[in-house]
Order: structure tokens, then sequence, then C-alpha cells
């Protein structure tokens, strides 16, 4: 036995030298991506995993989707990505019945869906306003559907809902005959103008929360809206942030095995600067004391999203971003004449729908484009009703239904 130790130890030397010439390669969560300690990343990116799987390294292409798009969040601009999404790979979108919502503020109901076309045999992707009840969409969508929903801080949110639906939400139109500014008139006594026994009122008071079908009428944050909070973790797959909109999409890549130029976007639906309330910080208090159950929801919300994004790591997350920033960079470089502009310079084919209340900024494209680059841009910024009647008559080969009068 000792005759044969010196060649049992070189042995075992050379396989050490052979292990130090080769770096240590840990995999991270999601195809394709790994991290080696050569590079200085594996530390902080091994450490997030914390021994689990952070994401679900899907090796297929995910086709049936439900994105809840809340109000003023920044939805509209995820709803064309999934738009862009369903056209080119050929999915069946569930539309409504009438109009461009699910009989909103009313909750979501199977009724409110356009029939299944006659060559498809489920749908794939339903995108459009809703106020959402989980059940009723799964009575609609296959058991395979990948749910999403995006969220904003509850100040931003609720300057932009009063801005925008101030001469359609009961509550809001009280104060607009009132002298001095609406939205201080409103905040300085709320409840003299809601009155939460109609539904009509449901964005004058926690929006988000209305729009994720619970109860927004609530004072306070109790045991029940505890159960609320973790239902809902277990009826989404991803909570996107808009103030993280990027990082957002960068799970939302991962999640459903996505490519980055699936997620190349311009931000749609958007105001101009000047029209935006100046928030101080006794209004701004005033709003989080009115909307307490949303700013509880993105609070809940906001700490797993940065969970989502430790246990992707850092450092990958930081990489695909730069790609992402990019490639949306050269691509709105390549589609644009210049930045967002108002209704009455923008082409008509081009210009977003106008409420009465604000301005909705649109974009123009680039002339000389080739006809194969006129559609992928034209795609990019097309307003979200020109584009849901658009895929609405390519689906069904006919126009959209009228709402009927009665």
């Amino acid at each position: 036995m000792r005759k044969h130790r010196p060649a049992l130890l070189a042995g075992v030397l050379l396989l050490i030298l052979l292990l130090l010439q080769k770096p240590i390669t840990w995999k991270t969560a999601g195809k394709g991506h790994s991290t080696s300690r050569e590079t200085g990343q594996f530390e902080s990116d091994v450490e997030t995993q914390s021994g689990k799987d952070c994401s679900p390294n899907s090796q297929i292409r995910i086709r049936n989707i439900v994105f809840l798009k809340t109000h003023k969040t920044g939805s509209s601009t995820f709803q064309n990505i999934l738009f862009r999404l369903g056209e080119k790979r050929g999915l069946t979108f569930a539309f409504p019945v009438y109009t461009y919502q699910f009989a909103y503020p009313e909750k979501f109901a199977k009724g409110f869906v356009e029939d299944l076309p006659r060559e498809a045999t489920e749908f794939n992707i339903l995108c459009s306003h809703m106020r959402l009840d989980v059940l009723a969409v799964q009575e609609v969508m296959p058991g395979s559907t990948f749910y999403l929903t995006i969220l904003r801080d509850p100040v931003s949110t609720f300057e932009s809902v009063f801005t925008y639906y101030r001469t359609t939400v009961p509550a809001f139109e009280l104060v607009l005959n009132i002298s001095g500014n609406p939205l201080t008139t409103f905040l300085a006594a709320p409840h003299h103008y809601y009155d939460s026994r109609y539904i009509t009122n449901g964005l004058a008071k926690n929006p988000m929360t209305f729009d994720l079908g619970l109860n927004s009428t609530r004072e306070r944050v109790d045991e029940t809206w505890q159960k609320d909070l973790e239902k809902l973790e277990k009826d989404f797959h991803l909570v996107m942030i808009a103030e993280y909109f990027d990082e957002s999409l960068i799970l939302v890549k991962e999640l459903l095995n996505l490519d980055f130029e699936d997620l190349v976007y311009v931000r749609l639906n958007t105001r101009p600067q000047g029209s935006r309330v100046t928030i101080d910080r006794d209004k701004s208090q005033q709003i989080r004391t009115w909307n307490q159950l949303d700013v509880d929801l993105y609070e809940h919300f906001n700490r797993t999203f940065w969970k989502k994004i430790q246990c992707y790591g850092h450092t990958r997350m930081k990489k695909e971003l730069d790609v992402l920033e990019s490639l949306t960079r050269q691509t709105r470089k390549s589609c644009l004449d210049g930045g967002p502009v108002g209704p009455e310079k923008t082409s008509d084919n081009l210009r977003p729908w106008q409420p009465d209340t604000t301005k909705i900024l649109g974009y123009n494209l680039r002339r000389n484009l080739s006809s194969l680059e006129y559609e992928k841009c034209l795609r990019l910024v097309l307003p979200e009703l020109r584009f849901h009647t658009y895929l609405y008559q390519r689906q069904y080969g006919r126009d959209m239904k009228t709402l009927p009068l009665d």
C-alpha cells in the first residue's frame, strides 16, 4: 500500500491543479446566464439565491397572459408591448364585447368578453381595462395563464387620476365649480364630496385597490386587508412597479421568456409636464391619508418587487438593463421624428384620444422609412384605441360592436 502512496498523492495534486485552472461557474436563475469567479460577479449574485429557485427558468414561450391594466400607472405602455407581442405570435386576444373596457367599473364577468373566434381554441391575452374578479377571469383564460399588473406611487397616481377624470368621476365633478385649485379643495374635505354608494366614484379613493377588485372604501388597514394582500401575492406572478419600469420589464422577460426586441417601448398616454399639479408636502400627506390602502398596497408590493430583484441578481440586472436601454434608444432614434408632441403637432393617424381635461402627447415617425420599418415603428407609437380597433378587426374580420343606447 505504501509503495502506491506517492502515485496517489501525485494524482490528487494533478486534480487540484486542473480544478484551479478552470473557473468555478455558478448557475443563476434564468436560461443561458452564469457567473464565474474570474468575472468578480459570483459573490453578489450567488448570495441572492438563498439556495432556492428565484425564477421559473422557462424553456418555452409563454402564450397565456392576463395584465390587469390599472388606471394612470403607465399601464398603456405595457399594454402596447402585449399588443405587439400578441400580433407577432398570432395569439388570440380576449376583447370586450363593447368599447375598449370590460364594462368598467363593474367587476369583471365572463359575459363582458367577446366570443372566441371560430378558428381559435382558447384566449391567450387579456389586457384591457377591467375591475378584477379573479375567479371570473379564470373562467375565460386557460389554467396556464400568467397574471401581471402594475402599481405606481399613490401620490402620483391620485394626482393623475384626479386631473384626467375630474369631469367624469362624480366626487371630482363636485369641486370643479368651486373657486381655487380643485384638487386642493377636494383634499381639504374629501368625505364631503365622496359617496361610496356610487360605484362610479371607485377611482376617487384608493383607485389601484379598486381596480384590483378589493373594497377600497375602508378607512384603515386591518386584518382582512392583510389577507387580501396575501391573496394578491398568490394570484399574481408579478406586480410591476411603474417607477422602475425597465427593471420590471427585465423580470417580465425572465418570467415569460421574451426577447429584448419584444420589450422595446416609448412612453404612451403621457401629459405635458406643465399640466401636472404641484404636490407639496402637505398635499402629499393628504393624498396618502385619503388613500391609505393604496399606500399600503404599493409599499407591500414594492418590497416584494425588490426581493425579486435581489433574487434575480443585481449584477445580472444591470447587464440586462444596459442591453434593453441601448436597444430602446436605437429603436427610438431610428423610428421617431423627435420626442413626444402635443395633439396639434401629431399626424391624424397617430393622435391619441384627447379627454376634455388635459392634452395627451403623441409621436410622429421619421420620414423615408421603408415599408417594413414603417410597420414596425407604427406599432411602437400607435395609440391604445387605434391599436385595439386594428387588432379587433384583424381577429374578427369586422368592426367593433356599437354600445347599445339602453
